[in-house]
């Protein structure tokens, strides 16, 4: 009877133990909580009745973890960021298993195929919208709130917020071949649309506690495999009206976190010119180490871009020297120097401009 009390005392502070590493561990913030599309989704369409999952190899053929449903041959940007920042693998919110400590460096409610609107991705199936996502990160402050109790909001304030929707409401809405939305929107008044919405998404974040926000805008998604299958293209080189269009968003993005990081004081918004960054990388690819910035790794068709990866398919052998995994999404390797940028580099001219600096300041 006593061996079993001194082994529950000794699981109890075990316990409590876990709980402060996970709240003040070595990682440069408490938690990251990360919202979007397939660029970022770790596995949160596994169990929806959905088109847009990745859960089958050869995902994740090069991921320690395996196949998780993340569209990539190995890690996300969230996954490397991650890393920098020195956290843990940032769970995804539909996994039964994250739930209590295991939530508390953090939670991933990306969702491919999903939006800013909430239509966006409905071909596909199911999927989470941001909306959604925002619905499911009140539910993660609650049971925080069961653990940290009065400590929840400074958990919330200290952590860093990750921010990467908006192309799929370009790719699989505004630009599908019968869009109600392109009859009834120009690319102008449907960027006023999305960044109306968007606006009104990072406000309610706000008013539930966060203060430290990452903004990814949308990267030249004209580039992608997928839009030069769709467009045609012989060459290989970008769809510039495709590019416009995220250009046109990514502008009045710009503008909207200039104005909240004047507005709301106690917050800081970093702006991620995502856009710019991947543009420099497919233009110069050599310069990065790639060998092939227009043809994706794992697909089938045109510019492997008209079909998805699929299990049927074999992947390329050298992974590494592809800027892009599939017909939407970058590789392992691309997300590795992304990642880098995003931590480190000259994000944008006022302070903080990188990542580092924001988690520090």
């Amino acid at each position: 009877m006593a061996s079993l009390f001194f082994f529950f005392f000794f699981f109890c502070q075990l316990l409590l133990g876990l709980g402060r590493n996970f709240v003040a561990g070595a990682g440069q913030v408490p938690a990251m909580f990360v919202f979007g599309d397939s660029l970022v989704d770790p596995g949160n369409n596994n169990q929806l009745l959905t088109l847009a999952k990745a859960d089958y190899k050869p995902h994740g053929i090069d991921f320690p973890e395996g196949t998780t449903g993340r569209f990539c041959n190995g890690g996300t940007v969230v996954d490397h960021l991650g890393y920098l920042l020195g956290l843990p693998l940032i769970p995804p919110f539909n996994n039964p298993d994250t739930h209590g400590i295991a939530i508390l460096q953090g939670v991933n409610y990306g969702s491919a195929a999903s939006g800013i609107l909430n239509d966006t991705g409905e071909l596909y199936g199911n999927r989470i919208p941001m909306d959604e996502q925002l619905q499911n990160f009140n539910a993660t402050i609650q049971e925080l709130s069961s653990m940290l109790l009065d400590k929840t909001q400074d958990h919330i304030r200290r952590s860093l917020f990750l921010l990467a929707p908006g192309s799929n409401d370009y790719i699989n809405n505004y630009l599908l071949p019968l869009s109600k939305r392109r009859s009834k929107y120009t690319p102008e008044t449907f960027a006023n649309l999305l960044i109306q919405q968007f606006g009104r998404q990072l406000k309610d974040l706000y008013d539930l506690g966060a203060r430290k926000f990452l903004i990814v805008n949308i990267s030249p998604i004209g580039c992608i495999p997928n839009q030069l299958a769709s467009h045609g293209s012989d060459t290989g080189a970008c769809v510039e009206s495709v590019n416009q269009m995220a250009s046109q968003y990514n502008r009045k993005l710009k503008e909207m976190v200039d104005q909240y990081n004047a507005q709301l004081k106690e917050s800081t918004f970093l702006y991620w010119d995502a856009f710019s960054f991947a543009l420099n990388v497919i233009e110069n690819y050599a310069n990065y180490g790639f060998k092939n910035q227009n043809t994706a790794c794992c697909g089938g068709g045109k510019w492997k871009g008209q079909v998805l990866c699929l299990p049927v398919f074999s992947p390329c052998q050298n992974r590494s020297e592809y800027v892009f995994w599939d017909p939407y999404h970058p590789t392992d390797a691309f997300n590795v120097i992304a990642s880098k940028d995003a931590y480190q580099g000259n994000l944008q001219a006022s302070f903080p401009r990188n990542v580092q600096q924001l988690v520090e300041s």
